[in-house]
């Protein structure tokens, strides 16, 4: 890879010195570096970087380097995916379970520039709100589209069907639909299963139901998933990508839900597997301080 795009996350503690690193450690190698126009902040004039839009960054690039944790991550999936550009995280944030490196590993993207890489291809959803047979609201998630309450203190009645028959109707809190990169993230906390990211399938786990027959579910890729949500007592429900805006909805709303077109596709310079990082992010000793 010679042409890599340096995505930061702007607002984390040390961005600017791993810009720095970064850069550095690519270029040395060969690399030329691109970034975001907004990077130019950091004030970075003497390295030989290449400031651009950041579509057009992606576009151009052969990889990128994102810079934050998984949330920064989120936020690019869909456009890396998009024009198929692998992603290489550096954690800079928490936990970081999609991140490939720690900052005290960065030295070690110069494998970008020596082949001594893998690339995962990882399940994207996309997610449309029709409203009266048009679409309203379309996204795409790497972890997992949300359909919530509005109101804390109400909940709302959902009605979940796959290729169009029912599977369950329920009332809760609300319902996640999760890619396996996303049963590791908030569905995990709300019970639902964890699924290699390999079997690319969509697990559906009901939020604090209020239904005991409500249980987390798992289904091909290739089902059409769609959720039809009502308010109980008045509330109303909106639904989400990836912690995104929500996006409210009227009754008579159904959100549907697919495997997406395209990929995301994530880098890897150690030699983990997937159990590993597991065990090791979701132990105590996973997350920084």
């Amino acid at each position: 890879m010679t042409k890599i795009l340096i995505s930061p996350n702007l607002r984390k503690r040390g961005i600017g010195d791993a810009v720095r690193q970064t850069c550095e450690i690519l270029t040395s190698h060969g690399a030329e570096v691109l970034m975001p126009r907004e990077a130019a902040m950091l004030g970075e004039e003497a390295l030989p970087i290449r400031y651009l839009d950041l579509g057009h960054g992606v576009d151009e690039a052969d990889a990128m380097v994102v810079l934050g944790g998984d949330g920064t991550i989120l936020r690019i999936a869909g456009l890396a995916a998009q024009y198929g550009t692998p992603i290489l995280g550096v954690n800079m944030g928490h936990v970081g379970f999609m991140t490939e490196l720690e900052p005290g590993e960065i030295s070690l993207v110069s494998r970008l520039c020596t082949g001594e890489y893998q690339i995962d291809n990882r399940m994207m959803l996309s997610a449309q709100v029709l409203r009266d047979g048009k679409c309203v609201y379309e996204s795409t998630a790497l972890n997992e589209v949300m359909v919530s309450k509005n109101h804390p203190f109400h909940i709302i009645r959902m009605v979940l069907r796959s290729d169009g028959e029912i599977v369950t109707d329920f009332k809760g809190d609300g319902l996640i639909l999760a890619t396996p990169t996303g049963t590791t993230a908030y569905s995990h906390s709300a019970g639902g299963p964890i699924i290699e990211p390999t079997a690319e399938n969509i697990a559906v786990t009901p939020i604090c139901p209020f239904t005991i027959g409500a249980k987390p579910l798992v289904f091909s890729p290739q089902r059409r998933l769609t959720v039809q949500a009502y308010g109980v007592d008045g509330g109303m429900s909106c639904v989400s990508a990836d912690g995104r805006p929500g996006f409210e909805m009227h009754p008579g709303d159904i959100i549907a839900v697919v495997r997406a077109e395209h990929p995301a596709r994530l880098i890897r310079v150690k030699n983990r597997n997937f159990y590993q990082i597991l065990r090791h992010k979701l132990s105590d000793g996973g997350e920084k301080q």
